[in-house]
C-alpha cells in the first residue's frame, strides 16, 4: 500500500493539484514534522489559488527546516508570482546560499537584481508592483525535488508491518507481543510516520491484554479439570 505522500508527489509531478490536496492533507497529519511534506502541501494550494494555506504551509516548511534551499526557491517563485519582488529575491538569495549548486535560484536573483538596479532596497518588503522585463518567476517543477519524506515514510512502513504482526502474535505470547509492538511503534514514529506508530503502540497493547485474557482463562480451565 502507498502512502499518502507518494500518491500526493505523484499528482502535484503530474499536475493534478486538485487531486493531491487530500492525499498531501493526510500526509501532513501523518508527518506533521517534515518539511518537504508541508512544501508539498503548499505547492498544491498555490496551484490552486489558495494562497492564505499555501503560505502557512511554506512558513511552516521553512520553520521546520531552514536549512532546505528548495523550501526557499519554491517560496521564492511563489512570491514572484505574487509580484512581492523584494521578498523573492532574499529568498532566492537564501536558497542559492544554502546549495551553491541550485543554478536557478541564482538566474532567477540576478535577473530580479539585474533588471533594476538596487531593486531589493527601492521596493518595500511585501510591496506590489509592475515586473521588470525578462523576470518572470522560474518554472518549478516539483519533479526536481528530492523527497526525503517519501522514502522516510516507506522506511517506516516496515516497522509498521512487523509492529502490527508482533501485536497479533501478542494473542499468543503477551509479552512478546507487547515489547516488540512498543518498540516497532515508537521507531515508526521516530522515522516520521506519528499516526502509524500510535496505531501499532495501541494494538500492541490491546493485543496483549486480550492475549493474557485468554491465557488466564485457559490456565483456569485447566485448573478446573485438573481438580
Amino acid at each position: 500500500m502507498r502512502s499518502a505522500v507518494e500518491i500526493g508527489y505523484e499528482l502535484l509531478q503530474q499536475g493534478r493539484y486538485v487531486e493531491a490536496l487530500p492525499f498531501l492533507q493526510r500526509a501532513v497529519v501523518e508527518q506533521p514534522r517534515e518539511a518537504r511534506v508541508h512544501l508539498y502541501l503548499a505547492l498544491a494550494y498555490s496551484h490552486t489559488s489558495d494562497h492564505t494555506n499555501a503560505e502557512k504551509h511554506f512558513a511552516q516548511a521553512i520553520a521546520l527546516d531552514p536549512h532546505d534551499a528548495y523550501v526557499f526557491y519554491n517560496w521564492g517563485a511563489y512570491l514572484h508570482r505574487q509580484g512581492r519582488y523584494a521578498d523573492a529575491l532574499k529568498a532566492y538569495e537564501t536558497a542559492y546560499r544554502l546549495d551553491p549548486t541550485l543554478v536557478g535560484a541564482k538566474q532567477a536573483a540576478d535577473s530580479l537584481r539585474g533588471s533594476v538596479p538596487n531593486y531589493a532596497a527601492q521596493i518595500p518588503t511585501g510591496a506590489v508592483s509592475s515586473p521588470p522585463v525578462g523576470s518572470q518567476p522560474p518554472p518549478v517543477n516539483p519533479a526536481d525535488l528530492y523527497t526525503p519524506a517519501a522514502r522516510r515514510y516507506r522506511s517506516a512502513r516496515g516497522c509498521i508491518t512487523a509492529g502490527v504482526l508482533l501485536a497479533v502474535f501478542g494473542l499468543c505470547v503477551p509479552l512478546v507481543g507487547l515489547i516488540g509492538g512498543l518498540i516497532c511503534g515508537i521507531v515508526a514514529m521516530l522515522r516520521g510516520s506519528v499516526a502509524g506508530g500510535i496505531v501499532v503502540v495501541v494494538l500492541a497493547i490491546v493485543m496483549s491484554l486480550i492475549g493474557a485474557m485468554i491465557w488466564q482463562l485457559l490456565l483456569s480451565l485447566v485448573s478446573g479439570i485438573a481438580s
